[in-house]
């Protein structure tokens, strides 16, 4: 009867710690591979991949209308495939981060921003069609179309940035050589110096030189 007992508690134990697992979909589809806020940085560097920022809470309408068109909308297929390039964060209520930079244009919900792998927020956003609310996607075809524009904004940032460390790379090797160029000559410099003032016959030819030109002078 203790060894049930006991099974009995372990199993609710291990079945509990299933049932708290966070859902990280927040009711926006299971079959995206949804990332933690908190490791979605991360991930971004390690994967090379821009980030997808949903910000959204449960008390609201028309966050529950995005919802919706994540369950219902025929485009979903297109979307689940774009997904796959990017690093896909939804955060809710408390969760969203409070950095001012992911509410560019105001707090308003529910907002979706693109991210680079440093966090920081891209060009990309809804403003054709939402002047005052830019980052506001209330439709599918509308998200899809955002997140490649989104691609192809990450890849020519990151191009740039590649180009950039390797120019700033060819300078410091630049710098370097000349650095060294100059050492150089400032040890021969100081070598021949140096052998004028130990070498009595090069120091007298030095010396009679000098009162040469003095003389002319």
């Amino acid at each position: 009867m203790k060894h049930l007992f006991l099974l009995t508690i372990n199993f609710a134990a291990v079945f509990g710690e299933k049932t708290s697992v966070k859902d990280l979909s927040n009711g926006f589809r299971n079959e995206i591979d949804w990332i933690d806020w908190n490791v979605a940085i991360g991930v971004a560097k390690d994967l090379h991949k821009p980030i997808f920022l949903l910000i959204h809470k449960t008390w609201c309408g028309a966050c529950r209308g995005l919802k919706k068109e994540f369950s219902a909308s025929p485009k979903m297929p297109e979307l689940f495939e774009l997904s796959k390039k990017f690093v896909m964060v939804n955060v809710e209520d408390d969760d969203e981060p409070e950095d001012e930079k992911y509410a560019p244009d105001g707090g308003y919900i529910p907002r979706i921003l693109f991210l680079d792998t440093s966090g920081e927020p891209l060009q990309t956003n809804n403003e054709a069609r939402y002047k005052n609310n830019k980052y506001f996607y209330p439709l599918i075809p509308q998200v899809i179309d955002a997140m490649e524009r989104a691609l192809i904004e990450f890849e020519a940032k990151e191009q740039n940035n590649e180009k950039t460390e390797k120019s700033e790379e060819k300078y410091e090797e630049i710098t370097s050589e000349n650095a060294v160029g100059k050492s150089e000559e400032r040890r021969s410099s100081d070598h021949e110096k140096k052998e004028k003032d130990t070498d009595p016959e090069k120091k007298a030819k030095n010396d009679k030189r000098q009162k040469v030109e003095k003389e002319e002078l």
